[in-house]
């Protein structure tokens, strides 16, 4: 078990709060630990986004550092702030199709990198999780949460195990910064070869797409609550399973072959939380507005919060990132 990120959640935007956080991150020496993220609350209407960066005051951290809603006349400038830094983040929450033409338009104006940094979040509400980009310091009080990287733990049947231990470090980290811990995102999210997507297929007994994976998900999701429940721990945010495709192997060769297609995928979300993550799709705006129309009709139905994620491709069969290596692109049946 690793810790994915143990990202802090500051409650109101001050530079020597974040400076001060920023260095209490820098205290933890756990080997265990990833990455080490800060996000903040809700943008304020009235900041100019060029301001924002300079809250960013270590390179070595990530910062979820943008999220506003679907209205927000600054959504154009989020490309700006995006391609300021690598360790930049930034979401918005959708919740009426009257602005989807505006988030496309944004989409399909960025980069690989800067689009791998951006999501939809289609929710009532911002979401409070580890996982970026759509995170939110929605918070009373400067606080710090975990996201897990445990697939292989969780195919040995040692959820239980894992989650005890991450809790536990948890509660360390908190005596030792002062920050208070307030859970843990338990979703099951992949990094290359330790993969859902293999996890799924090994399940299932079949290879990835077929019909049976939908309830395998859900079986899986079943599994994660109950290993939550037994080691006693707080789940935040998404906390189910996760289907990022670029950041999942065996998720990644399926796409390359063509057996898992947009449609497909779409129709695993119905029982994944994050929805269409990281996934390669060729640029075409029409194609975009249904995907996220459609994605808000599941969303409806599952009254679970759901991320969009895309990954514009113009022609390439495989789109390169670097923080993340080749994304291929997916199929559109």
């Amino acid at each position: 078990m690793k810790i994915r990120a143990v990202t802090a959640f500051v409650a109101d935007i001050n530079k020597d709060k974040i400076l001060s956080i920023a260095n209490k991150l820098n205290s933890i020496k756990e080997e265990e630990v990833l990455t080490k993220r800060i996000s903040l609350p809700e943008t304020n209407p009235n900041i100019e986004f060029s301001k924002l960066l300079d809250l960013v005051v270590d390179n070595s951290i990530i910062f979820s550092l943008i999220s506003i809603k679907d209205k927000d006349k600054r959504l154009s400038q989020v490309k700006d702030v995006l391609s300021a830094g690598e360790n930049i983040y930034a979401n918005v929450l959708l919740t009426s199709p009257s602005y989807v033409d505006e988030i496309v338009n944004l989409i399909t104006g960025l980069e690989p990198s800067e689009a791998s940094r951006f999501a939809i979040l289609i929710n009532d509400y911002f979401l409070l999780t580890p996982y970026f980009p759509t995170s939110t310091a929605d918070v009373a009080r400067d606080s710090f949460a975990l996201s897990l990287l445990y697939v292989n733990d969780f195919k040995e049947r040692k959820a239980v195990q894992s989650l005890e231990k991450a809790d536990a470090l948890g509660k360390t980290i908190e005596s030792k910064t002062g920050l208070k811990f307030i859970g843990i995102d338990i979703s099951l999210s992949p990094w290359g070869e330790e993969s859902v997507g293999g996890l799924i297929e090994e399940r299932s007994g079949k290879k990835i797409f077929n019909r049976g994976h939908v309830w395998t998900v859900g079986e899986l999701n079943r599994e994660l609550f109950s290993s939550a429940w037994e080691a006693k721990v707080s789940p935040i945010g998404y906390s189910e399973v996760m289907l990022p495709v670029g950041e999942d192997a065996i998720l990644s060769k399926r796409v390359e072959e063509e057996s898992l297609t947009l449609s497909q995928l779409l129709s695993m979300t119905f029982s994944c939380a994050a929805g269409l993550d990281m996934v390669g799709i060729e640029e075409d705006k029409e194609l975009y507005k249904n995907i996220i129309k459609d994605a808000m009709a599941i969303q409806f139905v599952k009254k679970r919060p759901y991320g969009i994620r895309i990954i514009p491709s113009r022609g390439e069969k495989k789109i390169y990132i670097k923080e993340f290596g080749y994304i291929p692109t997916i199929k559109v049946v």
